[in-house]
């Protein structure tokens, strides 16, 4: 794209800017008198009147007062509180527009930070983006109302519909609001799960359980066991997890296996696209079942039980204790006893305590990427592949960088859009040992 620069006067109040590109948090980017300004909401080919409201030596932020120029790609976003939200970045522009940068993004951050030279996949996007989150955490207002804190705010913005979730969901939601509006002060949070059943758990975070219970309100209760939801949990006194009221085992489907789920466990937000993202990540261990294999950051055990049945062994770390006893559990529910282990504890400090010496490691850690003595042990074993699952294209190159030069190659980069109308993808990668 051409580095154009519209002349303003750096006295005025209100500025003109032509937007060049998206940059990977969804704002767009433009020049004022030289110096890169970030403006939310204007797209690539669009000249906006923006007001600065930050300014470095070399970079400023403003916000966008009126489109002047509009890009082809916009629409009207559907969402009622898109601009106020910021849940979401990318709803003023087609779903296949945000495939194209998302996609950009994937390769300007491997060979930016990276410094990696590969073809990257076109991106795997949803042939129905909307309704696809299986969780959504909400926080409250001392009024009752329900919402989401705004981008690197406390300030709650409330809806009438979230047009990630689905319909159930955004039903749950209104039935607790109501019903807590004047009641329960102390809860704070509330995490919903829905599972491909479409069966609900419902996470109350704020109050011992003492505080609300079945027999008291039991009205509540059957409104939500009525719209689907098998489990409310909440936490005692000591602030640990327990049961309210309902079923005690909370399920997921994942590549045709079963998988139980407590409250504080994580999984994947997008059931659809996980079983997606997921047979990338068997393709490329590429088993033949004489393997040894590590699942690193192993949450309840769904890859290293689908990898179990291709291999000699797998062996799951992961820290979260919760997820490690869902795992166990969910290991002997899929039938896998003695091909798979889960150790927990953080995995840079218990990788180095196996004796045995892995073939494939695969390998899914949280948005800051891989703990740099994980790295630096990976370096030590040279396992023949690796498999990296990653939610954050920045860290991941990052963690790439060092990989490939202590002797790895990276074969294949497979984005997937696990979270349409955000800025943020999940990409699988391959990597093969020289």
């Amino acid at each position: 794209m051409n580095d154009k620069r519209l002349d303003n006067n750096p006295t005025d109040e209100k500025l003109t800017v032509e937007c060049l590109r998206l940059i990977s948090d969804g704002s767009g980017v433009g020049y004022l008198n030289g110096i890169a300004t970030f403006v939310p909401g204007l797209l690539p080919g669009e000249i906006g009147e923006v007001e600065v409201y930050e300014a470095k030596k070399k970079w400023q932020r403003a916000r966008l007062l009126r489109v002047i120029k509009r890009s082809p790609e916009r629409i009207a976003a559907p969402c009622s509180v898109f601009e106020e939200c910021g849940g979401c970045q990318l709803q003023h522009t087609t779903y296949e527009e945000t495939l194209v940068w998302k996609q950009r993004w994937v390769e300007d951050a491997l060979s930016r930070i990276g410094k990696i030279s590969v073809e990257v996949k076109p991106i795997h996007g949803m042939a129905s983006p909307w309704c696809y989150r299986n969780k959504a955490s909400l926080h409250r207002e001392p009024t009752g109302k329900l919402g989401y804190y705004k981008g690197k705010s406390k300030e709650l913005v409330h809806f009438s519909e979230c047009l990630l979730l689905s319909e159930r969901m955004n039903r749950w939601i209104r039935l607790a609001e109501e019903f807590l509006t004047d009641s329960f002060a102390e809860i704070h949070t509330l995490s919903f799960r829905e599972n491909t059943k479409g069966e609900g758990l419902l996470l109350l975070e704020g109050p011992p359980t003492k505080a609300l219970s079945a027999e008291d309100n039991p009205e509540f209760f059957e409104a939500l066991f009525k719209e689907g939801v098998r489990s409310v949990w909440g936490t005692d006194s000591e602030g640990n997890l327990a049961l309210i009221w309902g079923e005690e085992r909370f399920s997921q489907t994942i590549l045709d296996m079963t998988f139980e789920v407590s409250p504080l466990s994580f999984l994947q937000v997008n059931s659809l696209q996980t079983d997606v993202l997921y047979s990338h990540v068997l393709d490329g261990a590429a088993l033949t079942g004489e393997e040894i294999v590590w699942d690193l950051y192993s949450g309840i055990g769904t890859l290293a039980l689908a990898l179990a049945s291709k291999a000699q062994k797998v062996t799951g770390i992961e820290e979260n204790p919760y997820a490690v006893d869902n795992a166990i559990q969910n290991a002997v529910n899929n039938n896998a006893v003695g091909h798979v282990e889960f150790l927990m504890g953080k995995v840079e400090s218990r990788m180095t305590k196996i004796d045995e010496e892995p073939d494939v490691v695969v390998l899914d850690p949280p948005r800051s990427g891989m703990h740099p003595a994980v790295v630096q042990r990976l370096l030590e074993l040279k396992p023949q592949r690796i498999i990296y699952v990653s939610c954050d294209p920045g860290t991941l190159a990052r963690d790439l960088g060092v990989l490939t030069q202590g002797g790895y190659a990276v074969e294949s980069v497979q984005p997937v859009d696990m979270f349409p109308w955000t800025m943020h993808t999940e990409c699988c990668c391959l990597l093969e040992h020289a």
